[in-house]
């Protein structure tokens, strides 16, 4: 009995999460997760990928980008993708994923921050002006300057 406990205890499976490290409000933000199985099993796999602004709440339908029920052999991985649209605050990438072994059960969690990148700066519009500025000062004084030099 102690031994299928310990043995239900342990993850199958090993998650990592592809997703840019920060990224600009409004962007398309491409997102996958690999799930391999670690076991010696062929295993069902149920793997949910989310982007969430709260980990501690229950992600809502808009927040899931992604679900698939799959059996995964043994050493081999499965690949969830999908895209969300950066809102206005840090999200954080979930990934679930439940192992089904007589009944399904969680395996295995890992999470991912896309923090909110600031938006590009403003153009400052002396870097436009300045130059404008600059020769046509120049022009200003070089024009009479020249009238003298041609009589």
């Amino acid at each position: 009995m102690d031994k299928k406990v310990t043995a239900m205890a342990m993850a199958y499976s090993s998650i990592s999460i592809t997703a840019p490290s920060n990224a600009e409000q409004g962007v398309v933000v491409p997102i996958s997760t690999e799930v391999t199985n670690i076991s010696e099993y062929s295993l069902p796999f149920r793997i949910d990928l989310y982007a969430v602004k709260d980990i501690y709440a229950v992600p809502t339908p808009e927040e899931t980008i992604g679900s698939l029920e799959v059996t995964i052999g043994s050493g081999e991985s499965q690949v969830v993708s999908g895209t969300f649209i950066m809102p206005a605050w840090d999200t954080t990438v979930v990934v679930k994923v439940f192992r089904f072994i007589d009944y399904w059960d969680f395996d295995a969690y890992s999470t991912k921050v896309v923090s909110l990148g600031a938006a590009p700066p403003a153009q400052d519009w002396l870097t436009i002006i300045a130059p404008i500025l600059v020769i046509g000062l120049l022009v200003g004084i070089m024009v009479p300057m020249m009238k003298g030099v041609f009589k």
